[in-house]
């Protein structure tokens, strides 16, 4: 197994950035991964205090598609971002607040109707990712190729937006790897959690269409949205392209966790909603008021206007009526 590519995205929603070489710290996330965002909610957020907020109030693809029509590139030295769409090129000097306006006024208009008025963030050694902790994520090229074969289409790696994608392993192995110790180069991981899969991975980076469904797909096949897992850095080291990847041996045998048809299904959820953002799968029984009999909650069970996922954090009007699945997603 090696490591076949390296990437880091800049600012959340926007285009990749190749890297050949990349220097990890011990607990630390990929540098200048996602360092920089586009709030377009309400949502306080203070640079001198700044805590995690969910993927939906911000621009990205899970819900701005039109942002894959941007090829950027960004210069953290000089604090340039350059832009290229299809009307031009453009340069923006984020500390100047002139630039910043019009850089704010160009992604509005680029993101369309459901972007607000966003707003450019950041934070010293703070992160946008979609998830509060600090983790790098981490593809298996086989795996991508798999479900290729599954779906009859090309699908671009890229749409899993990871830092490291890498060669060698069998398809989906990777899920199995959970709780052990990853070695790439001189520096050591642990393999923390699957990555679940959003509405994100279905539009192509090529030409921002929404063309497959991604997260869909993989319920189907698998009975999960997970491609991928997320790894955190125990030891400090420098990862290159073409750096060998091991496993260590793990301690102990761990339960399965490839993705096949599980022997006895859980119980069929009847009453469930999708978030179209996501893909979480939630019963309709959260939506219960607290104070309603666990025996007889009140009919129709509808989620209530202010209802947040508590995976992405879109609103209610993402939500549809799901076909009865197994278990809560």
């Amino acid at each position: 197994m090696h490591v076949a590519q390296l990437y880091r995205y800049p600012v959340k929603g926007l285009s990749a950035e190749p890297l050949a070489s990349v220097q990890l710290e011990a607990g630390g996330t990929f540098p200048f991964d996602r360092c920089l965002a586009f709030l377009r909610t309400q949502s306080d957020f203070d640079a001198d205090a700044p805590h995690w907020l969910p993927k939906a109030n911000f621009l990205m693809l899970m819900l701005h598609e039109r942002l894959a029509e941007l090829d950027t590139r960004y210069d953290p030295e000089r604090r340039l971002l350059l832009v290229d769409s299809p009307t031009g090129t453009r340069r923006f000097a984020i500390d100047d607040p002139d630039a910043r306006r019009e850089l704010e006024a160009f992604l509005e208009r680029t993101a369309g109707s459901r972007a607000g008025a966003p707003r450019l963030v950041e934070a010293p050694a703070h992160h946008f990712m979609d998830k509060a902790d600090n983790v790098i994520s981490l593809i298996n090229l086989a795996s991508i190729d798999d479900l290729a074969r599954r779906l009859q289409k090309a699908v671009d790696p890229l749409r899993f937006r990871a830092n490291i994608y890498i060669s060698g392993a069998p398809a989906w192995s990777e899920l199995d790897w959970v709780g052990r110790e990853l070695r790439i180069g001189n520096t050591l991981f642990r393999v923390d959690r699957r990555n679940g899969r959003c509405a994100a991975t279905n539009v192509n980076p090529s030409t921002a269409a929404r063309d497959l469904d991604i997260p869909g797909t993989l319920r189907q096949h698998f009975g999960h949205k997970d491609c991928g897992v997320y790894l955190v850095v125990t030891r400090a080291g420098c990862v290159r392209t073409g750096d060998g990847v091991e496993l260590a041996a793990s301690p102990a045998p761990l339960p399965a966790l490839s993705p096949a048809p599980a022997a006895s299904p859980a119980p069929a959820v009847s009453e469930a909603w999708m978030c179209r953002a996501c893909y979480l799968v939630v019963p309709a029984v959260r939506f219960a008021p607290s104070s309603a009999s666990a025996a007889k909650p009140p009919r129709p069970l509808l989620p209530p206007a202010d209802w947040k996922c508590p995976d992405c954090g879109a609103g209610a009007t993402l939500l549809e009526r799901a076909q009865p699945v197994f278990g809560p997603g």
